[in-house]
């Protein structure tokens, strides 16, 4: 595949996932997005890999991110089209659940590098990982609502999971920032790393030089044992999940957030 917005790379058993859109912050739009489904299909597919990192490439940038969550650019020129593509933003939502159902339905482990902003369904991607890796100036943020959409990419679903009921729906409904020591103290992040960004990618290959030289078989079970304990229904859950964001993709409510985010104001909701 002749990718444009993400880097695929394989060398010593690890396919590493780059996100490579530094210029909108990684944000999601379609073409990522099927970049990112077929770059974990390749690194499932291919037997001489054993573990997959998933990262960006803008660790060095101004202003760097994992991912700043959804195309906000897009849903504007989208809304404000005639007719407004209520159709293109269904299809991408539904594009955003296929990343997080291959990275969960995937034998292979899937090391997640968070450095800098991890924002919306950028958070979501993060949580879809099996285990995070995250700099200690990254924040975290459910930002959603600020939109006036729900979670997606399995959002609510993933977050439950990670901090339990009560805390994610307060994250979801207040979209504060959550920073990188407060996320490892919530269980959202496994493993914290201080220094510069070149300390920060060490940090991370010695992390996953330990993972390749671990058991690929058990790994392989133990993510088929928890998608059958507690994944099973996830596919069901980002049907309903598309419905609801699509609901809420038809109101004022969101025209608004998303005019609100483009014009650098503030929210009004009806």
């Amino acid at each position: 595949m002749n990718f444009t917005k993400v880097k695929y790379a394989v060398a010593d058993r690890v396919a590493t996932i780059s996100m490579d859109s530094p210029a909108n912050m990684n944000a999601f739009d379609a073409t990522m997005l099927d970049e990112l489904v077929a770059a974990f299909k390749m690194a499932e597919e291919d037997a001489s890999v054993k573990v997959v990192l998933l990262n960006s490439t803008s660790e060095m940038a101004d202003t760097p991110a994992f991912s700043a969550g959804g195309d906000v650019k897009a849903m504007y020129d989208g809304l404000n089209a005639d007719p407004p593509k209520i159709d293109d933003f269904t299809e991408a939502i539904s594009k955003m659940a296929n990343v997080s159902l291959a990275m969960k339905k995937m034998s292979k482990l899937v090391i997640g590098a968070v450095f800098g902003a991890c924002v919306g369904a950028g958070f979501n991607v993060a949580l879809a990982c099996d285990f995070v890796i995250a700099h200690e100036a990254s924040v975290f943020m459910q930002a959603f609502v600020r939109l006036g959409l729900i979670p997606d990419a399995g959002g609510m679903y993933l977050l439950t999971r990670a901090v339990g009921t009560n805390k994610a729906l307060e994250l979801c409904l207040t979209a504060d920032m959550i920073y990188a020591m407060d996320a490892k103290n919530l269980g959202i992040v496994n493993e914290l790393v201080e220094g510069e960004a070149g300390e920060f990618s060490a940090a991370v290959a010695k992390r996953v030089k330990k993972f390749v030289n671990g058991p690929a078989t058990s790994y392989a079970q133990m993510k088929r044992l928890l998608w059958e304990s507690d994944f099973k229904n996830f596919e069901e859950f980002v049907k309903a999940e598309v419905d609801a964001q699509t609901i809420c993709g038809k109101t004022a409510d969101f025209k608004e957030g998303v005019s609100a985010f483009v014009e650098k104001r503030r929210a009004t909701f009806a």
